[in-house]
């Protein structure tokens, strides 16, 4: 049964959620919608710190993995609500061979690209 609390927690703009969650992680005013968290200046520890922020600002727990896939503006705003649609989806890159092993299936495409019986794909820039 769906709690009546979860619907109001989902932000009225998701995008702005996120892109001011990341202003104040990274502690910077231009955010990018379409680079990658640790492309736009992030570390491992801001990622925790943007969890937490998204989380409490949210009222969605969300998880440092999830944030990882999906580590755009845009491809974070769809995460928190998958109903909304902030324009254009961020564009899918093919990964480069020779990456390592530790991060290779978070890299290897988009969710709405995976077949329904094989594994979630990611989104945002870590497909790469």
């Amino acid at each position: 049964m769906a709690n009546p609390e979860d619907s109001a927690s989902i932000p009225a703009d998701p995008l702005q959620l996120v892109r001011q969650a990341w202003q104040d992680v990274l502690g910077t005013d231009d955010v990018p919608l379409d680079t990658g968290f640790f492309d736009a200046g992030g570390n491992s520890m801001l990622l925790v710190m943007l969890s937490d922020e998204l989380s409490d600002q949210s009222g969605r727990e969300l998880e440092v993995a999830e944030l990882f896939r999906h580590d755009t503006v845009r491809a974070q705003a769809r995460l928190l609500d998958p109903s909304y649609e902030p324009g254009a989806p961020a564009p899918a890159a093919a990964a480069p061979a020779g990456r390592g092993r530790l991060l290779g299936s978070a890299r290897r495409g988009r969710t709405d690209a995976a077949p329904a019986a094989g594994p979630q794909q990611p989104e945002g820039s870590a497909a790469r």
